[in-house]
């Protein structure tokens, strides 16, 4: 009797350690498709804006900030152009600011200023924004376009992993011109681009 007591304890642990293995399991799948659904989109939203921002020179969309900067305003949100990187397939549109909120729909400028070689521009690790940055190379070209069409053309010269909290060093300017970075899946540190100016339209 003691041991068919034992035997039913056992199974009994079995099928509840299986019952949560198997909810886990749903857990992590219903979170891929979260996260799959947010990608999808993000990119979506990120097309249909890229356009209205590359056709910004040519209508009333620009506007000058204060500081003699111009933005493009679509959809309410502010941006200031169009970030392209051939090697990995990425091409996005750029906010003026960023936000958690904004960071859903595009990359945003983190700080910094495009002409004096201090922009830093963040983006989620989604597929269809940063999430292959960590697949960059020392040599890759990247180009800036401003919502005026002037090209800005950038050279990838270093990868890193950053600290996540460490936004000092996130800022620190060792002569390079522009900053590329987005969280690790852990989330723990942010895989970074610095890049220097090669030519620009100007």
């Amino acid at each position: 009797m003691e041991k068919a007591g034992k035997k039913r304890t056992k199974a009994g642990i079995g099928v509840i350690l299986m019952t949560f293995g198997l909810l886990l399991i749903a857990a992590a799948g219903g979170l891929f498709a979260y996260n799959a659904r947010n990608d999808r989109i993000a990119g979506e939203k990120a097309d249909m804006i890229i356009k209205a921002v590359a056709d910004s020179n040519n209508d009333s969309l620009v506007e000058v900030e204060e500081n003699g900067e111009r933005t493009a305003e679509i959809d309410g949100e502010k941006y200031i152009g169009v970030i392209s990187i051939p090697s990995l397939g990425i091409s996005l549109p750029v906010q003026s600011e960023w936000s958690l909120e904004k960071l859903k729909t595009s990359p945003c400028r983190y700080s910094g200023d495009l002409t004096d070689g201090s922009l830093i521009i963040c983006a989620h690790n989604y597929q269809s924004h940063f999430g292959n940055l960590k697949y960059a190379s020392v040599g890759d070209k990247v180009i800036f376009t401003d919502v005026m069409g002037l090209n800005y053309y950038f050279e990838v010269i270093s990868t890193s992993r950053i600290d996540g909290y460490d936004s000092e060093g996130m800022k620190q300017d060792d002569g390079w011109d522009m900053t590329l970075f987005t969280c690790t899946y852990s989330g723990r540190q942010r895989q970074t681009l610095r890049l220097i100016r090669v030519q620009n339209d100007a």
